[in-house]
């Protein structure tokens, strides 16, 4: 329900206008045309009922909205009237099979004795044939303009640009794409493979897709490559974004022209390989256009120290336990211990970590448990704890247990902030909502939807390039 209320606040203002023009029809239609027996009180009220109702298929498809109506109301009109003011006393069969001819621009003649075409049709069924031909008529023209638009669309970026290149379609990528979207981006995504669903989903985002050998150059050449505001590399594997990357620079060399690409923006999953993989561009290889290494959990615990070194600054004693150490947990640390450097203080400072690993270390200032969160109790573990953690993150690798495991906290230790990691939206919603209201010092550490967004990766377009 509640995403339905959000969907009907996102087009409230096509529903406007849909009843206002259904309003204005009606009303021509009412005052300016003589109604004959056809259009008897029952058809007009099903009809009425039909028109006030269907702004609820908008709230689901808005791409197919124009079809369904047409084929709806043909349908309910048509129906009706052959079945009711046939000169013949139909079946229900027949009734439905006159219907559908309809659609295929072919008129049963059963209203004169004789079969012949009379000089006018009952009023219902001239709504009937003409909302079932602009169906026909304007399905057939959209499925040739649609089955032109992508090569036309493609023909545009090839020639004009100031658009998105973004290799390799997965979650990480979905949120750039989503973002750049919501920004009137025009965007263009290549990959070896999409499922229907997820080729669906881009479809309804006006989104472009190529469905081609990534490292290709007709690939490159097709996503128009050579005049992209920007191209992203988001593969699972390290290694294939790097090889992607060479392959790229090779085809920029061989182009006669200089490419007008900002940025190749390269995501790392790997985060021990960043530094040696700036250094080597830095140092060794010389691109053709600007290249930015990230890794998208670095960017997360980098803008939440950023936001949040109070934590650091302003405790005498500061003493963190981090519950996880996965890509988020390592950042989390690693970016806690350079706030505290940077921050040049002298106050004490500590993290515990606690994972799932069978070592357990101590590195400066930071000390490693082994625990294994699905057997053992995290608030025995730090009711047994002679010192006071002063902040807890909880970094584990799903949503649930992160909520499940904060909760249990918070009311053990109502005064220590909590800070949890999730990866769904609706979850951190539901968790501010949440706290609001029960006071809880619960909270987010940020989500991946954060820090790849057009602003955050300085995406945006370039003007002085394109004076």
């Amino acid at each position: 329900m509640k995403l339905l209320v959000e969907r009907m606040k996102s087009i409230k203002h096509i529903l406007v206008f849909y009843y206002v023009a259904m309003g204005g029809v009606i009303f021509s239609f009412a005052f300016f045309t003589t109604f004959d027996a056809s259009m008897d009180k029952t058809i007009i009220s099903l009809i009425m009922l039909y028109i006030f109702l269907f702004p609820l298929v908008m709230l689901y498809t808005l791409r197919y909205a124009l079809h369904i109506f047409l084929f709806s109301l043909a349908f309910i009109s048509g129906f009706y009237g052959f079945y009711h003011y046939s000169v013949d006393e139909h079946s229900v069969s027949n009734a439905l099979y006159f219907t559908f001819r309809l659609y295929l621009l072919d008129f049963a003649d059963v209203f004169t004795p004789d079969g012949s075409s009379p000089n006018q049709y009952p009023y219902l069924l001239e709504i009937a044939r003409w909302s079932a031909a602009s169906y026909t008529i304007s399905t057939i023209f959209i499925a040739m303009y649609r089955s032109l638009e992508k090569k036309i669309s493609l023909f545009l970026a090839q020639t004009f640009g100031n658009h998105h290149v973004i290799f390799h379609y997965n979650e990480k990528s979905h949120c750039l794409i989503q973002d750049l979207r919501n920004n009137q981006e025009r965007v263009i995504v290549v990959d070896e493979k999409f499922s229907s669903e997820t080729e669906n989903m881009l479809e309804e985002m006006n989104v472009l897709i190529i469905q081609s050998d990534m490292t290709d150059e007709n690939a490159f050449r097709a996503s128009g490559v050579k005049k992209a505001v920007s191209v992203s590399l988001f593969h699972e594997k390290d290694k294939d974004s790097l090889y992607l990357l060479m392959k790229l620079e090779e085809y920029a060399k061989k182009q006669k022209s200089q490419l007008s690409l900002q940025k190749a923006l390269v995501h790392i999953e790997e985060n021990r390989y960043k530094d040696e993989l700036i250094s080597f561009l830095r140092n060794v290889e010389h691109f053709s256009f600007a290249v930015e290494v990230i890794n998208v959990y670095e960017e997360i615990a980098r803008k939440f120290w950023k936001r949040h070194d109070s934590i650091i600054k302003e405790n005498n004693k500061a003493h963190l336990l981090v519950v996880g150490y996965g890509a988020l947990g390592k950042q989390m640390v690693s970016e806690a211990s350079k706030a505290k450097h940077h921050s040049g203080l002298q106050h004490p400072f500590a993290i515990t970590v606690l994972d799932s690993s069978p070592k357990a270390s101590w590195t400066a200032h930071i000390e490693k448990l082994s625990f294994d969160i699905e057997k053992e109790s995290l608030k025995t573990f730090i009711e047994k704890q002679q010192e006071t953690f002063t902040h807890i993150f909880i970094c584990l690798d799903e949503d649930y247990m992160d909520l499940m495991e904060g909760i249990e906290l918070s009311e053990f230790l109502p005064l220590t902030p909590i800070y949890m990691n999730f990866t769904d939206e609706s979850i951190e919603q539901t968790l501010t909502i949440a706290t609001t209201e029960t006071k809880r010092p619960l909270y987010s550490i940020g989500m991946i939807q954060d820090v790849l967004t057009q602003e955050y990766l300085g995406l945006q377009i370039n003007q002085d390039d394109n004076v």
